[in-house]
């Protein structure tokens, strides 16, 4: 489950989106650099081995913590791509291939445009097809529908198996884990023909994952008078309405929390202008994170797997505490609002790309102060749940206790 969300404002390009994965499945914030390779050398995918290229550029990934591929991100170029999940009537192969998260970050290492991008994972689709257990917990396989932009250009891709059509993006479009082409594409796959979504949409899991409820909210955001970096946050904090709260699951928001029969979690979230300033989570509940600045080189992101895991771990471990009630929750809102309009403040006063560098780090150096802060009043209480519904709690303290035992807390 997933939201993004593109759109253009006086001649600026923006995107944004929230990876909704298993709660326990941490979510990595990595800068991966350039490199070069020898003639012949082979890449290991998630799944499975292809031919590497001779330069893949940099990029930023924020990827699920054991997959190749990556949920979103961005590279030196100002090139974006983010994925959803899209529930097909497509029946899987008996083999093993790409996964979309794989075929975001091979555009993004080898491509410099969107129009290169949508035409990599066209052909890579075509030629390994898109098959493998996408699920962190359980098995959980699907097709996918792809943003793709850069400053100049959007394009929306949705698949089915080797199937796909795709649309250029004039002015603003978000998308969920349902289809969006009917008729209204572009190119479509040689060989097909009619309207998409009625062909592939497998109508009663799409109804499920609460997918229209959720594109239907981002949209209706994103097109309101407003600052563009506010609408972003306002759209990927959004609920469903106000009674959902840390101890209230909920499938129709965009800012997913978990614990109900169906559904996933919001691990981690970005947005920001395409090729110019973005802003992180880090952390799952956007509604509880501090969304920090980072510039398009993004030197402050590490590219070691072990820092970001620890750094995710850390935030997590805070938002249970307050899950659990040993930690104010009130008290942390309120700093965590406080501290994000400080934020805003310093990257609006902000003049060059030195200037936004050091804002950038000085905001990441204020979000820890204060996580670490909170953390200390947890320190020493349980992981177990008091609010919430029988299955909620019953739920979260299984994920708890799961979550400590797989990483050794």
């Amino acid at each position: 489950m997933c939201d993004t969300i593109y759109f253009k404002r006086n001649g600026r390009s923006y995107f944004g989106k929230n990876s909704d994965r298993s709660p326990n499945e941490a979510h990595l914030m990595i800068r991966e650099p350039a490199k070069d390779y020898q003639s012949g050398e082979m890449l290991k995918t998630t799944y499975i081995t292809i031919q590497q290229i001779a330069h893949t550029y940099e990029c930023v990934l924020l990827k699920p913590n054991w997959i190749w591929g990556a949920e979103m991100g961005w590279n030196e170029w100002g090139l974006n791509i983010g994925n959803e999940a899209l529930f097909s009537l497509v029946k899987r192969g008996q083999y093993e291939g790409l996964i979309g998260m794989d075929l975001i970050r091979l555009a993004l290492e080898r491509c410099k445009t969107a129009k290169e991008a949508l035409q990599l994972i066209i052909e890579s689709i075509k030629v390994y097809g898109q098959v493998g257990n996408c699920g962190y917990d359980k098995k959980f396989y699907y097709d996918n529908a792809f943003m793709i932009a850069d400053k100049n250009d959007g394009f929306l891709l949705e698949t089915a198996g080797r199937n796909w059509a795709y649309r250029k993006v004039y002015e603003s479009a978000t998308i969920s884990n349902c289809y969006s082409l009917s008729k209204n594409y572009d190119y479509c796959a040689r060989g097909f023909s009619g309207d998409f979504k009625k062909r592939f949409q497998n109508n009663l899991f799409t109804r499920v994952a609460g997918a229209e409820k959720r594109k239907a909210m981002t949209a209706s955001i994103i097109v309101q008078d407003g600052e563009p970096f506010s609408l972003l946050l306002e759209a990927l904090q959004s609920h469903e309405n106000e009674k959902i709260s840390i101890n209230k699951s909920s499938t129709s928001s965009v800012c997913m929390h978990a614990g109900n029969l169906f559904g996933d979690q919001t691990t981690g979230s970005y947005f920001g202008e395409i090729g110019k300033l973005y802003f992180v989570s880090g952390s799952s509940f956007p509604c509880m994170s501090v969304f920090k600045p980072v510039t398009q080189k993004a030197n402050i992101l590490p590219t070691d797997e072990k820092v970001a895991l620890d750094y995710w771990l850390k935030r997590e471990i805070l938002h249970r505490h307050i899950m659990c009630g040993n930690i104010d929750q009130i008290k942390f809102l309120i700093a965590v609002q406080s501290l994000q309009d400080k934020i805003f403040k310093m990257v609006a006063n902000a003049k060059t790309d030195a200037e936004l560098e050091k804002v950038s780090k000085d905001s990441f150096d204020l979000e820890q102060k204060l996580v670490d802060n909170f953390l200390e009043l947890g320190k020493g209480n349980p992981l177990h749940l008091k609010k919430g519904g029988m299955y909620f709690k019953s739920y979260w303290n299984k994920k708890n206790k799961e979550l400590l035992d797989a990483y050794k807390i």
